[in-house]
């Protein structure tokens, strides 16, 4: 019998300040947590952190014998966002069957700009948009009325959004973008500030079914104090002792009208078609105050932790965490491999 490839889990630090912090704790528990059920799974395993430079990284990726099996955790060097898509085209160089997706899908999801384009191209529904590089870009008028939304173009996880991200007023808008821009030098996107639902919905992939939309979750922030606005703050994302955090619990199944369900399900698997995902990945949708749906973002390699979003909706499925380990490796394994 044919012994099984070694199956090499790779994650990255994270930085040292508070929301560095937070992700590094979060990366630990969710490569030991992987680590563990392959183990118990039969498979030889071991880790590898992956160091900044890119440079020392593709160094420690060429000394991985040929045949492993990658199961891919890292998210990208502490303020290199591109660093993800970077260390995906190493491992496609390497011929190393890795988890998740390929490196063009990562790097459509990390420039949501681009996306954006792409989707719209295709007819998928998703908000008007304006892309801020400079700050004399904050004192041009923008083609739709507020409030507005603006977010990192090329960073996700959250990172950047506070209550003040959304602008009611032109003032609100140059003073919040100046701040973003000095700390995210790549630029904002702006949209149109959607009143309605939030839903988000994965799409995992099976060696013999193929892709599958999972029941999706309604992020529910009917809780959050007066004044705050509806929308998912780094803080309520990652701070467990922040009272925000606390507040803003998503709900799966998401508690909407079966034809609501049925529309995100469909358009999450044509986005995750169109953007190349392979393995999993997950659809961010949002409504607009006449109940239309807009597709937020399209997230190759979501979080993968044992809490995240993935996972709670691939046990509403009746897949457990170890099952949900165990398909997205058999998805790289036994599918094709990157192009």
């Amino acid at each position: 019998m044919t012994a099984l490839p070694e199956v090499l889990v790779i994650n990255n630090s994270a930085g040292s300040d508070e929301e560095g912090k937070l992700s590094e704790r979060e990366i630990a528990l969710t490569s030991d947590t992987v680590e563990r059920i392959l183990a118990e799974a039969g498979r030889r395993v071991s880790r590898l952190q992956l160091e900044p430079p890119l440079s020392s990284a593709a160094a420690q990726l060429e000394a991985v014998p040929p045949g492993t099996t990658v199961f891919n955790l890292f998210e990208g060097f502490p303020g290199d966002s591109h660093s993800e898509v970077q260390v995906g085209l190493l491992l496609r160089r390497l011929e190393l069957r890795a988890t998740g997706c390929p490196p063009l899908a990562m790097h459509l999801g990390l420039h949501k700009d681009l996306c954006k384009q792409v989707l719209r191209g295709a007819g998928l529904p998703t908000a008007d948009f304006a892309t801020v590089r400079r700050r004399e870009d904050l004192e041009r008028s923008l083609p739709f009325p507020y409030p507005v939304f603006m977010k990192p173009v090329t960073d996700d996880a959250s990172l950047g959004i506070s209550p003040e991200n959304v602008a009611r007023d032109p003032a609100g808008f140059a003073r919040r973008g100046r701040e973003l821009l000095e700390r995210f030098g790549s630029g904002l996107m702006v949209e149109p500030f959607l009143e309605g639902r939030e839903f988000n919905c994965s799409v995992l992939e099976a060696p013999a079914s193929g892709e599958e939309a999972l029941p999706p979750s309604l992020v529910d922030y009917s809780d959050l104090p007066e004044g705050h606005p509806p929308v998912l703050t780094f803080a309520a994302k990652w701070e467990e002792s922040s009272p925000i955090f606390l507040k803003t619990p998503t709900v799966c199944p998401a508690p909407a009208e079966p034809e609501r369900v049925e529309s995100v399900r469909e358009l999450a698997l044509r986005a995750y078609r169109l953007v190349r995902c392979r393995g999993y990945a997950r659809v961010d949708f949002r409504e607009d105050g006449q109940g239309r749906l807009h597709i937020l973002e399209v997230n190759p390699n979501p979080d993968f932790s044992p809490s995240a979003g993935l996972a709670k909706q691939a046990r509403a499925r009746g897949l457990d965490y170890r099952e949900l380990v165990l398909r997205v490796l058999a998805s790289a394994e036994e599918g094709e491999p990157w192009r």
